[in-house]
Protein backbone atom coordinates (compact mmCIF):
# COMPACT_ATOMS: atom_id res chain seq x y z
CA UNK A 1 0.00 0.00 0.00
CA UNK A 2 1.96 3.52 -0.99
CA UNK A 3 1.28 6.42 1.37
CA UNK A 4 -1.69 8.80 0.50
CA UNK A 5 -0.66 12.09 -1.42
CA UNK A 6 0.16 15.21 0.13
CA UNK A 7 -1.71 18.42 -0.84
CA UNK A 8 1.42 19.47 -2.08
CA UNK A 9 1.59 16.41 -4.11
CA UNK A 10 -1.57 16.36 -5.24
CA UNK A 11 -1.21 20.55 -6.63
CA UNK A 12 2.15 19.22 -8.47
CA UNK A 13 0.39 16.19 -10.23
CA UNK A 14 -2.60 18.60 -11.42
CA UNK A 15 -0.43 21.48 -12.57
CA UNK A 16 1.59 18.60 -14.56
CA UNK A 17 -1.27 17.35 -15.75
CA UNK A 18 -2.71 20.44 -16.52
CA UNK A 19 0.32 21.32 -19.00
CA UNK A 20 -0.39 17.94 -20.53
CA UNK A 21 -3.93 18.88 -21.56
CA UNK A 22 -2.82 22.30 -22.46
CA UNK A 23 -0.70 20.45 -24.84
CA UNK A 24 -3.06 18.02 -26.41
CA UNK A 25 -5.08 20.79 -26.57
CA UNK A 26 -2.91 22.72 -28.73
CA UNK A 27 -1.93 19.66 -30.78
CA UNK A 28 -5.74 19.42 -30.92
CA UNK A 29 -6.13 22.83 -32.51
CA UNK A 30 -2.76 22.91 -34.91
CA UNK A 31 -4.70 19.48 -36.53
CA UNK A 32 -8.28 21.03 -37.05
CA UNK A 33 -9.92 20.40 -34.12
CA UNK A 34 -10.75 23.29 -31.44
CA UNK A 35 -11.54 21.36 -28.02
CA UNK A 36 -13.47 24.85 -26.99
CA UNK A 37 -15.83 23.25 -24.63
CA UNK A 38 -12.81 20.86 -23.06
CA UNK A 39 -10.84 24.48 -22.23
CA UNK A 40 -13.99 25.70 -20.97
CA UNK A 41 -14.79 22.52 -18.57
CA UNK A 42 -10.77 23.09 -17.35
CA UNK A 43 -11.41 26.48 -16.24
CA UNK A 44 -14.36 26.01 -14.62
CA UNK A 45 -13.63 21.91 -12.83
CA UNK A 46 -9.99 22.18 -12.89
CA UNK A 47 -8.16 19.49 -14.97
CA UNK A 48 -8.99 16.57 -13.11
CA UNK A 49 -12.80 17.80 -12.78
CA UNK A 50 -13.02 17.83 -16.68
CA UNK A 51 -11.31 14.82 -17.23
CA UNK A 52 -13.80 12.91 -14.95
CA UNK A 53 -16.92 15.07 -16.60
CA UNK A 54 -15.42 13.51 -20.07
CA UNK A 55 -15.10 10.18 -18.85
CA UNK A 56 -17.88 10.08 -17.10
CA UNK A 57 -20.23 11.20 -19.55
CA UNK A 58 -22.98 8.35 -21.09
CA UNK A 59 -22.94 9.91 -24.35
CA UNK A 60 -19.37 9.67 -26.09
CA UNK A 61 -18.21 13.39 -26.26
CA UNK A 62 -18.18 14.96 -29.29
CA UNK A 63 -14.71 15.80 -29.13
CA UNK A 64 -13.57 12.32 -28.62
CA UNK A 65 -15.62 11.31 -32.39
CA UNK A 66 -13.52 14.21 -33.71
CA UNK A 67 -10.06 13.40 -32.65
CA UNK A 68 -11.28 9.54 -33.27
CA UNK A 69 -11.87 10.88 -36.84
CA UNK A 70 -8.40 12.75 -37.07
CA UNK A 71 -7.14 9.52 -36.08
CA UNK A 72 -5.55 10.79 -32.86
CA UNK A 73 -7.03 9.30 -29.88
CA UNK A 74 -3.99 10.26 -28.51
CA UNK A 75 -4.92 13.29 -27.68
CA UNK A 76 -8.05 12.28 -25.46
CA UNK A 77 -8.66 13.19 -21.78
CA UNK A 78 -9.35 8.79 -21.52
CA UNK A 79 -5.12 8.61 -22.74
CA UNK A 80 -4.30 11.40 -20.63
CA UNK A 81 -5.67 10.36 -17.65
CA UNK A 82 -4.04 6.76 -18.22
CA UNK A 83 -0.57 7.94 -19.77
CA UNK A 84 1.39 9.96 -16.35
CA UNK A 85 2.04 9.59 -13.05
CA UNK A 86 -1.44 11.65 -12.20
CA UNK A 87 -3.39 8.00 -12.90
CA UNK A 88 -3.69 8.57 -9.25
CA UNK A 89 -6.12 11.45 -8.55
CA UNK A 90 -8.18 9.24 -10.37
CA UNK A 91 -10.83 6.45 -8.80
CA UNK A 92 -10.49 3.24 -10.57
CA UNK A 93 -14.04 3.63 -12.04
CA UNK A 94 -12.35 6.75 -14.17
CA UNK A 95 -9.52 4.81 -15.34
CA UNK A 96 -11.40 1.33 -16.26
CA UNK A 97 -13.80 4.19 -17.91
CA UNK A 98 -10.93 5.63 -19.64
CA UNK A 99 -9.79 2.19 -20.90
CA UNK A 100 -13.04 0.75 -21.66
CA UNK A 101 -13.54 3.63 -24.48
CA UNK A 102 -10.01 3.25 -25.65
CA UNK A 103 -10.78 -0.03 -26.22
CA UNK A 104 -13.80 -0.12 -27.49
CA UNK A 105 -12.69 2.34 -30.72
CA UNK A 106 -9.67 -0.01 -30.92
CA UNK A 107 -7.19 1.73 -29.58
CA UNK A 108 -5.96 -0.69 -26.78
CA UNK A 109 -2.35 0.20 -27.07
CA UNK A 110 -3.75 3.91 -25.60
CA UNK A 111 -5.22 1.87 -23.04
CA UNK A 112 -1.98 0.16 -20.66
CA UNK A 113 -1.20 1.89 -17.30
Amino acid sequence: MTEPLTDAQKRELEAKLLERLRRDCDESQSIGYPPRVFRVMISESGPVGACIRVIAAKRIPDGFIRLLELNRLDLTAEHAVLDGPWRCLFAQNVLEAARKRLRDYNRPDLALS
